[in-house]
C-alpha cells in the first residue's frame, strides 16, 4: 500500500476528525500489507527511494490536473500494483488516468474538525 503524506500527516498530528479517521484507515490495513511511501519530501517517511520510471509517470499524470508530488504517489501505487491511501480527495478528484485504486479516508459524517 502506497500511503501519501497527508494521511501520514493527519494521523500523527490531528487530534480530531481526521486524524482518528486516518489512525482507523492505517489500523485496518493488513500486518503483512507493507506500508510504502515515495522518497521526494524529507518529512516523509522514506521506505524507498523514487524510481525514474515513477518520476517519469508521474510526469505523465502531472500533465492535466494532478500536482505532480501527488502524481508521484499515484505511480509508486501503479508499479506496485496495489492501492493509494490518501487522506486528500483532489487525486482522485484530478480526472487524471490512474491505474491504480484509490482509498481517500475522510471523517466520518457527522464528525467536526477541531
Amino acid at each position: 500500500m502506497i500511503v501519501d503524506a497527508s494521511l501520514i500527516i493527519d494521523a500523527v498530528a490531528d487530534p480530531g476528525p481526521p486524524g482518528i479517521a486516518a489512525r482507523d484507515a492505517l489500523a485496518a490495513q493488513p500486518a503483512a500489507e507493507p506500508l510504502t511511501a515515495p522518497g521526494h519530501f524529507a518529512f516523509e517517511i522514506l521506505i524507498e527511494g523514487t524510481p525514474w520510471i515513477d518520476v517519469h509517470r508521474a510526469w505523465m499524470l502531472a500533465r492535466g490536473s494532478l500536482r505532480y508530488a501527488d502524481a508521484v504517489y499515484a505511480a509508486a501505487a501503479e508499479r506496485h500494483g496495489t492501492a493509494l491511501l490518501t487522506a486528500d480527495a483532489r487525486i482522485g478528484r484530478s480526472g487524471a488516468p490512474v491505474r491504480c485504486g484509490m482509498i481517500t479516508v475522510v471523517p466520518a459524517e457527522g464528525e467536526r474538525a477541531h
